[in-house]
C-alpha cells in the first residue's frame, strides 16, 4: 500500500531533533496525529525522495514506519506490537537503529523484536503468509516499511519501524477489506457496504478485522505516545 500521509515532530522536540513518521492509512494517521504534526505532502504532491531529501537538509534525523501489519509469526496475536530489527526487502535487509529500537523496547515490555518484510503487494492468504514466514523469517509483513528503510538509508536518517499486528498469521483477510481502500488511504464504508452485497462470503472475514482493528488501535496509540517521549529522549 503506498505511503499517503506523513508526520513530522513530535510537536515537543526542536525542528532539528524531529522524525517523520510514515503511514498508508488515514485510519493510523488520525492515531499518530495526536503527537505529531501532519505534513503539507499526500498523493499527488512531490516526489517523495525529493520530500524526505528537503527534510534531511532541514535538520529531520529521523525516519519510522508506523502502522498495522500481516503477522507472519504465529505466535502474534492481534494488537501486538513489533519493534523491527531489520526490514527485508527485495534487495537484501536494512537494520533499524540499534539504539532507537533498545529505547523503544524498554518503552513497551510486551513488544517483540524481530525482522519485518515489506512487500509491494498483499498477501491475503494464510498459506502464502506460512511461506513467507518460512522463506524470510520475518515476524511480521506490510506494504511501507522496505520503501522507508530506503529512503532513510539514502539520506544518513536514523530508521526504526514500529509495527502493529492487525491480522494474525491464521487469519485469511477478505479481498472486500482492501479493495475499499482507496488511493489515498480512506476507507470507505460505503463502498464496503457495497462489495460485500456481492460477495457475502467475506462478511464474517470482515467482521473479524474490523474487531482486529479495535485491538490494534489501542496498540498504535501507546506506539505514537512513546515514539514521541523516545525521539525526545535520544535526542536525534
Amino acid at each position: 500500500m503506498a505511503i499517503t500521509r506523513l508526520h513530522r515532530g513530535p510537536r515537543t522536540a526542536a525542528q532539528a531533533g524531529q522524525a517523520i513518521v510514515c503511514a498508508a492509512l488515514a485510519i493510523e494517521a488520525e492515531v499518530v496525529g495526536r503527537y505529531f504534526n501532519r505534513e503539507a505532502w499526500g498523493p499527488g504532491s512531490a516526489d517523495l525522495s525529493e520530500f524526505v531529501e528537503h527534510a534531511a537538509a532541514d535538520g529531520c534525523r529521523g525516519m519510522v514506519s508506523y502502522g498495522v501489519a500481516g503477522g507472519l509469526c504465529p505466535d502474534l496475536r492481534s494488537g501486538r506490537i513489533v519493534v523491527g530489527s531489520e526490514v527485508v526487502t527485495p534487495n537484501g535487509s536494512v537494520p533499524t537503529d540499534d539504539v532507537w529500537s533498545a529505547w523503544l523496547l524498554s518503552a513497551i515490555p510486551t513488544a517483540v523484536y524481530g525482522p519485518i518484510i515489506g512487500i509491494d503487494m498483499p498477501i491475503l492468504a494464510c498459506a502464502s503468509r506460512n511461506e513467507l514466514q518460512l522463506r524470510s523469517g520475518a515476524l511480521a509483513v506490510d506494504m511501507e516499511s522496505h520503501l522507508i528503510a530506503r529512503l532513510a538509508a539514502a539520506n544518513s536518517m536514523r530508521f526504526v519501524a514500529l509495527r502493529v499486528v492487525i491480522d494474525a498469521a491464521g487469519r485469511n483477510v477478505p479481498p472486500t477489506a482492501l479493495a475499499c481502500v482507496s488511493s489515498d488511504g480512506e476507507i470507505s464504508r460505503w463502498r464496503l457496504s457495497r462489495l460485500l452485497l456481492g460477495r457475502p462470503s467475506d462478511t464474517l472475514d470482515v467482521i473479524k478485522l474490523s474487531a482486529d482493528w479495535w485491538l490494534a488501535r489501542r496498540a498504535l496509540l501507546c506506539c505514537s505516545e512513546v515514539l514521541g517521549s523516545s525521539i525526545r529522549a535520544i535526542e536525534l
